[in-house]
């Protein structure tokens, strides 16, 4: 087993920036391999995503449903895929002087190349696309 995690701070509110993570439409804006997130079912989502799955540096397109779960109270979401191991993650909004803590974790079996930049990758575009609708 495998844990991952990242961290970042942006200069948001807690609950601008929750709404925007809990919403499963923006989740290719902001996972760089997603190209696709559609609700499907109450906490179920149907996700696309072009991934290299045996390492091999060549991608694929992958379809598949998972979890997912937003808490307003907490400022968190969390996911995870049935079904492939034990996979799951969570994206927790925390908020600080005037700004928010971002916390990425993912769990996994397997370890795949990549992953962490992948998180901090993720952040960084969060933090671009929340600055960009601040300035709107």
């Amino acid at each position: 087993m495998t844990d991952y995690r990242a961290e970042k701070q942006i200069d948001q509110d807690v609950t601008d920036a929750f709404t925007y993570l809990s919403d499963p439409a923006n989740l290719p804006q902001y996972f760089p391999h997603m190209k696709s997130a559609k609700l499907v079912a109450p906490e179920l989502v149907r996700t696309t995503a072009v991934v290299d799955t045996d390492g091999d540096g060549t991608e694929e397109k992958v379809t598949g449903e998972a979890w997912f779960h937003a808490d307003p109270d907490a400022h968190e979401i969390t996911w995870g895929s049935p079904g492939s191991g034990d996979y799951r993650g969570s994206l927790k909004a925390a908020e600080g002087d005037g700004s928010t803590l971002l916390t990425l974790l993912i769990h996994t079996t397997d370890d795949h190349p990549g992953i962490q930049e992948g998180l901090d990758e993720a952040l960084n575009a969060i933090a671009e696309r929340l600055a960009d609708q601040s300035s709107r």
